[in-house]
């Protein structure tokens, strides 16, 4: 038996949102950084499995946040469209794709 992935964003306040994650939910969340404080400055987007992306204005942190979790790494993030093709594979649970990408530790 599987179970559905959760997928779920949480705004730069610590709300964690409701409705389906979406490209256009991200978009609207990093649109609200333009404007943060250094204590609101990032946003996340993070799944069932404790999997988790945290974007901040210009760079992208993944991890696993479970109690046995790791962190992968960050990437800089070049712009706007880097930022929705990082979400769109983890928003289509492609982590071969993200790991392929050259995270820094």
């Amino acid at each position: 038996m599987t179970t559905e992935r959760a997928v779920w964003f949480t705004d730069a306040n610590g709300a964690e949102l409701e409705g389906a994650a979406s490209i256009e939910v991200l978009d609207a969340l990093l649109a609200d950084l333009r404007d943060a404080d250094e204590e609101h400055a990032t946003v996340s987007v993070t799944d069932s499995d404790e999997w988790n992306l945290e974007f901040g204005a210009e760079s992208v942190l993944l991890e696993n946040v479970g109690p046995d979790g790791e962190e992968v790494g960050t990437l800089p993030l070049a712009d706007a469209a880097d930022a929705r093709a990082i979400a769109g594979e983890f928003l289509a649970g492609d982590f071969a794709a993200l790991r392929a990408r050259p995270w820094e530790r």
